[in-house]
């Protein structure tokens, strides 16, 4: 671990830095209440105190993002920024109560003016970070260093405009370089500032543009960032405004907005961070927090509170607030540790609550089908994963349970490789629960592993009592799937074997029964033997009508549907046929016969209950399942409500049609759309022999 940050880990440059401004902190404190002044600490240092505080949040944002990978470069100049600010303060403190000579002084003014450089680069040119927290390369580089350099002009002019800090006179107020850039920028001084950041403003509108790709949250650090620029100009243009407005909106807002880049910059939860650094942060914060708690308190104390300036008042006051903050100390550590591990891990920071929550909700579902569902769910939402899947062992193969969450992102070159998490009951394993890595990742990390396998061993039970069902639905859809494989099989063999067979001998008995006299036993007899062939090959057609759709063989499903949408169309009904892809892909028996009667089935139910004008029927057969689908213009189903498969108060025909998707393990729905409604049924592909 070196410089500033490495993989998810605080360096030793940036943990002297914010050592560094910790210190100052605590030695501007000391000071402060050895040496309180005739209007004691709260009036008297308030003010510096305030640029201390900031220092410490400039150092704490720095420190989140110099963790972060991606926004390194921001958060070192955030972390120096928040020391030079700490640190002149109790510089300037301690040379005043010295006394300090001209040398010192000098020496002191210097790091005064570092402190409002780096400042002014940063309120000038936080802009210039967006949308990616890198400052523009290429061409767009001399604009960083035209901000820059113009940064430094305006806070020497800043620096320079103060006669004196506290007791110590400023040499930089009466040089010939502030007398002349006083004479420039005094009147039009924050005519040139608002000129500045709407400059930079429209650099980052530029790049923001011109970047591909999302960026979360960067609208927000921009509106937060254009209104406290408003804030912080607009008043001068009215001129009225109370004096502290722009001291408030200057410092306040500075400590506002940058924190939230906090949000904007960071690593959507990929980060695992090592014990120390997340210890170190959370103390960092802790501190932070602290601090400006005490400031204000004091603060507080003094102005408002009876008896409070100087004397025995204050000393009562002090010490009930003290006593006040040393009760929240505790609880405030532990807000302030459970913040920091929420901002990094979010459900990952408190894996068995997770647990607990997903025990609860398997603890109300009714159904045992509801857990893999829940889940899948519990994973995406909770943990922030693209997608989740539970997917169990039968007899007939692996079966997928349950999916939840985005598909993976179109155009992706190599799709992710799903990490398998067993489930296993009483030491067998019954099945996985599948989860990919985030996108931008390769895999996952330690903490979501953990936390994964936490959950895959609380819903194993529950999953566990699925498996014989599973065991039952999966030998039942493969004998529904032989079945009707077996007879389009038998099918063919009557209708291309002993039909024609049959007709053949027919048309050789009325050949011979053509020179035979009529009125002849002989002719009788052959009479008698075609009528009865005639019959046998009528009852041969109607067995191989039963046995599958007669168009199906002829025709192919997609010619079977073009068929039923002729039939069922008249003038007062459209109905139009969807088939993606066209021409279909060949389909076992089973799901092709269960299209047909579906989609026969619903035009029937459309023609003969909805009063449409138009109807669709759609056919959807991706690689892994086919939809079929009925959309009609009509009054919809009575009561407005849905009806899923294994309704009760469903119709003969909706009832046929669900039993019909679920003996192929699919889903079957029928519900009212915004003009008619929908019937729907998704049946699996691929699963014949």
């Amino acid at each position: 671990m070196s410089g500033f940050g490495s993989g998810g880990g605080l360096g030793v440059g940036a943990l002297a830095v914010a050592a560094g401004t910790l210190a100052s902190a605590a030695v501007w404190s000391l000071l402060a209440l050895t040496h309180p002044g005739t209007e004691g600490v709260g009036g008297h240092y308030f003010y510096d105190g305030v640029w201390v505080a900031l220092g410490l949040i400039f150092t704490l944002a720095g420190l989140f993002l110099v963790v972060n990978g991606n926004s390194r470069a921001l958060g070192t100049l955030l972390v120096v920024s928040g020391l030079l600010q700490s640190l002149r303060m109790v510089v300037l403190l301690a040379a005043a109560l010295a006394g300090a000579g001209p040398a010192v002084t000098g020496a002191v003014m210097a790091l005064v003016l570092a402190a409002d450089i780096v400042n002014a680069f940063l309120v000038i040119g936080f802009p210039l970070w967006l949308p990616d927290a890198r400052l523009p390369g290429g061409i767009w580089r001399s604009i960083t260093v035209l901000v820059a350099a113009w940064s430094a002009v305006l806070a020497f002019a800043n620096t320079a405009r103060v006669p004196a800090f506290d007791t110590l006179p400023n040499p930089l107020h009466g040089t010939a370089l502030f007398a002349w850039l006083d004479g420039w920028l005094g009147p039009h001084g924050m005519d040139v500032f608002a000129g500045s950041l709407v400059f930079t403003l429209t650099v980052a509108g530029v790049r923001w543009w011109r970047s591909p790709g999302s960026h979360p949250h960067l609208f927000e650090v921009t509106l937060v960032y254009g209104v406290w620029a408003a804030l912080a100009t607009v008043p001068h243009y009215l001129g009225d405004y109370p004096a502290w407005l722009p001291y408030a909106v200057i410092v306040a807002g500075e400590a506002a907005w940058m924190l939230v880049p906090l949000a904007a910059f960071r690593r959507d939860r990929r980060l695992s961070l090592d014990r120390v650094t997340r210890r170190y942060l959370t103390a960092y914060a802790f501190c932070t927090l602290l601090f400006v708690v005490v400031l204000l308190a004091v603060y507080l104390t003094h102005r408002l509170l009876p008896g409070s300036g100087t004397g025995s008042g204050a000393r009562w006051w002090q010490l009930a607030t003290a006593g006040v903050i040393g009760v929240l100390l505790r609880p405030a550590a532990r807000g302030v540790e459970r913040a920091v591990d929420r901002y990094y891990y979010g459900e990952r920071a408190h894996p068995y609550q997770l647990v607990r929550q997903l025990a609860e909700r398997m603890s109300h579902a009714v159904n045992p089908a509801d857990a893999p569902p829940l889940l899948c769910r519990t994973v995406v939402e909770a943990l922030g994963l693209p997608v989740a899947a539970v997917r169990v062992r039968t007899r007939c193969g692996p079966r997928e349970l349950a999916r939840f969450g985005t598909p993976d992102l179109p155009g992706e070159a190599v799709p992710p490789v799903y990490e398998a998490f067993p489930l296993t009951y009483e030491g067998a394993g019954i099945g996985e629960l599948l989860v990919p890595p985030r996108p931008g990742q390769t895999e996952l990390d330690r903490q979501d592993r953990a936390v994964l396998s936490l959950l895959a061993d609380q819903a194993s039970p529950a999953i566990a009592s699925l498996g014989l069902y599973q065991d039952l639905r999966a030998s039942r859809e493969r004998l529904v799937l032989a079945r009707e494989e077996e007879r389009r099989r038998l099918r063919h063999d009557l209708h291309d074997g002993l039909g024609p067979a049959l007709s053949g001998l027919r048309l050789r008995i009325d050949t011979a029964l053509s020179g035979l006299p009529g009125g002849s036993t002989a002719a009788t007899s052959l009479t008698e033997a075609s009528t009865g062939i005639g019959r046998a090959i009528t009852e041969l057609r109607r067995i191989t009508d039963g046995l599958a759709p007669a168009c199906l063989d002829g025709e192919g499903l997609a010619g079977a549907l073009r068929q039923l949408a002729d039939t069922f169309g008249s003038r007062s009904l459209k109905v139009t046929l969807d088939l993606r892809p066209d021409p279909l892909p060949a389909l076992p028996a089973a799901v092709e016969v269960a299209v047909y009667r579906i989609s026969g089935e619903a035009l029937n139910n459309v023609v003969r209950h909805s009063g449409a004008t138009s109807a669709r029927l759609t056919l959807h057969a991706p690689a892994d399942r086919v939809t079929v689908e009925v959309a009609d213009n009509g009054t919809g189903f009575p009561g407005g409500g849905s009806t899923a498969g294994g309704d009760s108060t469903a119709g003969v025909g909706l009832r046929s049609m669900a039993e019909r998707a679920e003996e192929l393990g699919g889903t079957f729905t029928a519900a009212n759309a915004p003009a008619g409604a929908v019937v729907r049924a998704v049946l699996p592909r691929g699963r014949a022999d």
